[in-house]
């Protein structure tokens, strides 16, 4: 009974209850006893016991047992809620310390997560985050002070990748971070955007003029060799400018100029480093403009294809001519391929106008062979086209459908062409010679490395460049590239076109020294088919 009284005191106690209720009613269930204790213990003592002497000594008793049991019923009362004030300490400790754990895992995330949004992992440079921050507090703090913004990539990167992967490529990222936060020093920013790209801020205060030249002087510092994987690897960057105030008043406006500048350089050959002008907007405007045009070319029947003779020096007659693709729109009339072909290039859309130009000229072949014409055209390749992994097989269905005879085609590539991807290039070229075709290498001696290539390519036919043909000043002049040129192309058992003949004595020259074929405006311009001057072509000895 005692030990259920104690319960329920207890769980009373342990109630939600504040401090002054708790003594409220510890010391209400002291005064309940209290009384109950003297009424019915000194009731029982008056029933049972008449001798006064007994009688106070049992009351002495009496209040001694009292004071034990009262004693110890306020031990257990006070040892429960003092084990409960334990138990709740040990748990506020454990708990503290939890606590203090989480705040240093909450503390070191909070500086991962930092170091995530404002600094590029594998560099350790800025990220762009913190570049754009970097330029707003520079805005904030120093808005009449000259900032110059650099935005730049390494030149041709994917090669890097592709030929020894991304662990070789990011070798590269940080050894070109570092040359970057060593030649822009103190208190220039360098940072990441991501990739190859990199923003360098320039705090110089340098007039507008004058930060070109010094932009262009560091960045020849970074125009050389790295070794990487053992191999060395020569690398040269492209870099757009732009400045604060004369460019752009924030960030954004700031990144979207160099950006543009950038673009500009890549399109004039890489390796450079150009400036921003408002007319780069306009420009690129222009070519958004026109590549979208551009894209319904085809549907709308805008594009045509002429045809340009190729002279055979020996037989005086045009057995081959080169298909080039003209755009007649409707509103802006002809539109020169200088203008979008390089549009195309960059779009992608090259490869659309490629299968359109094949496809029409194997048209034409057929339709010539009807009029008894023995003749072959050459169709151009880009990079694009030659290393698309679905060149072939559709290839082979084109070339099925039209039933023709492989060998009055002649693909002409360029050195450019197949220099971004070279062994995969001959193995294509290879495919492309097994299945019949001709193959002429276009504008041989403008590329670097034509000599290095000429003897690995299965080639049939070298086209000199028109610049060399510019070069001829009189009838027997010798010209020493034309004629080592040709002499070396005989050798390899090639047959050789001299591009750009335009003139009598240009002819004369280059059947002096030895050539095989002319092609240029002395023989005919491009041209429609119907407008060809069909008397030099060359018949076919059982026309259809």
């Amino acid at each position: 009974m005692f030990k259920k009284y104690f319960h329920r005191v207890s769980t009373e106690l342990n109630r939600d209850k504040s401090p002054l209720k708790n003594s409220l009613f510890i010391i209400t269930q002291y005064l309940i006893i209290g009384i109950l204790w003297i009424f019915f213990s000194d009731l029982f003592l008056k029933l049972f016991v008449t001798d006064i002497e007994k009688l106070d000594e049992l009351q002495t008793l009496k209040g001694i047992l009292y004071v034990l049991i009262t004693g110890l019923m306020f031990y257990l009362i006070i040892k429960k809620r003092m084990d409960l004030y334990a138990d709740t300490i040990d748990e506020l400790r454990i708990s503290i310390t939890e606590l203090e754990k989480t705040n240093h895992t909450l503390s070191v995330l909070e500086s991962q997560l930092y170091d995530l949004a404002y600094y590029d992992e594998l560099t350790g440079l800025l990220s762009r985050n913190m570049i754009a921050r970097k330029v707003l507090e520079h805005i904030e703090h120093s808005p009449n002070d000259i900032l110059g913004f650099v935005y730049l990539d390494i030149d041709d990167f994917k090669h890097v990748n592709e030929l020894k992967g991304h662990d070789v490529g990011d070798q590269l990222l940080i050894q070109i971070a570092n040359e970057l936060k060593e030649i822009a020093g103190e208190p220039h920013i360098v940072g990441r955007l991501g990739g190859d790209e990199f923003v360098v801020i320039l705090k110089n205060n340098l007039h507008r003029d004058l930060l070109l030249d010094m932009i262009k002087s560091h960045a020849s510092k970074i125009h050389k060799s790295f070794i990487l994987d053992g191999d060395e690897y020569f690398v040269s960057v492209s870099a757009g400018v732009a400045s604060y105030p004369h460019d752009g008043k924030d960030y954004k406006t700031l990144l979207k100029c160099a950006d543009m500048a950038l673009s500009i350089a890549k399109q004039k050959g890489k390796n450079q480093i150009i400036l921003y002008s408002e007319v780069f907007g306009s420009e690129l405007q222009k070519q958004t403009d026109l590549s979208n045009l551009l894209n319904h070319s085809i549907t709308k029947k805008e594009l045509v294809v002429y045809y340009q003779p190729i002279y055979n020096l020996e037989s005086n007659k045009v057995r081959s001519v080169e298909a080039l693709i003209r755009w007649n729109h409707p509103t802006r009339g002809l539109i020169p391929p200088m203008e979008f072909i390089p549009v195309a290039e960059r779009t992608g859309f090259i490869k659309d106008l490629t299968w359109f130009v094949l496809k029409e000229s194997l048209s034409q072949i057929i339709a010539w062979e009807k009029e008894g014409y023995d003749m072959m055209i050459s169709v151009n390749l880009s990079a694009r086209v030659l290393n698309d992994a679905s060149f072939l097989s559709k290839l082979k269905r084109v070339v099925a459908e039209h039933k023709i005879l492989t060998h009055k085609c002649i693909f002409e590539i360029t050195e450019s062409s197949i220099l971004e991807h070279i062994e995969e290039s001959i193995i294509t070229l290879n495919e492309l010679r097994a299945m019949g075709f001709k193959l002429s290498l276009d504008d041989f001696g403008t590329g670097y490395s034509s000599l290095t290539y000429l003897q690995r390519l299965p080639l049939h036919v070298v086209k000199i460049d028109r610049g060399f043909t510019r070069q001829v000043k009189f009838d027997n002049d010798q010209n020493p590239l034309i004629k080592y040129t040709i002499e070396l192309a005989h050798a390899l058992g090639l047959k050789v076109v001299v591009e750009g003949v335009e003139e009598v004595y240009q002819l004369k020259a280059v059947k002096s020294m030895n050539a095989d074929f002319i092609q240029g405006y002395h023989i005919a311009r491009p041209s429609l088919p119907d407008e060809l001057d069909k008397t030099l072509f060359k018949k076919t000895e059982n026309p259809s």
